[in-house]
């Protein structure tokens, strides 16, 4: 897997198999920046029972060394999902970064992608374009972030608002007044009678 890097930190999430990303203790200790991994542990003990399989599991892993031949240990795997959670009760200072950092991460994983709306790329679009632009924003953030249960409200309430202010920024862009110019004759009438 290819390493992620989280402020100064670069981690290698374990290869489970899956596909899936997941982090050992050990990776949490250093992105929460702990001493060492006794803290994650007794996080999780602590909260163990909001934890779901999804969220965590015990693999075992063999350390083929020449000198002690076949050693193995049992090591504590978190998803990015159980990693938010032990994120959720640290106290460290940079436990929340971690946490903004983690559901990023989650949403690539899902592969759900909202998008985003920036002004300077929608100043290239045609006027029709521009609103459905704006609308396809607004359905992947209700389904993905609107729903209830789904943690993500407070980001949800900053998309409604940019969908408000960059809808208007539009409407500004695409009506334009035509200015009054006047009764103009009917088709049957001679212009240069009148």
């Amino acid at each position: 897997m290819e390493a992620l890097t989280f402020k100064n930190h670069s981690v290698v999430p374990f290869d489970n198999g899956n596909g899936k990303i997941w982090f050992t203790a050990e990776h949490l200790a250093d992105l929460l920046e702990y001493k060492d991994v006794k803290q994650v542990n007794k996080i999780f003990h602590r909260h163990k029972d909001e934890f779901t399989e999804n969220m965590t599991t015990k693999v075992t892993v063999s350390d083929k060394s020449m000198t002690y031949g076949g050693l193995s240990k049992e090591v504590r795997l978190f998803s990015p999902r159980g990693t938010h959670l032990i994120g959720m009760v640290s106290r460290t200072p940079v436990a929340k970064d971690l946490r903004i950092w983690l559901l990023d991460l989650s949403e690539k994983e899902s592969g759900i992608e909202v998008g985003c709306l920036e002004v300077g790329n929608l100043t290239q679009l045609a006027g029709q374009k521009l609103h459905d632009v704006i609308a396809a924003f607004g359905k992947k953030s209700f389904k993905h972030r609107g729903q209830k249960g789904s943690g993500l409200l407070a980001q949800r309430k900053r998309d409604i608002k940019t969908i408000k202010d960059v809808t208007k920024l539009v409407l500004q862009l695409t009506q334009i007044a035509i200015p009054d110019l006047g009764d103009f004759p009917d088709a049957d009438e001679d212009p240069e009678a009148a």
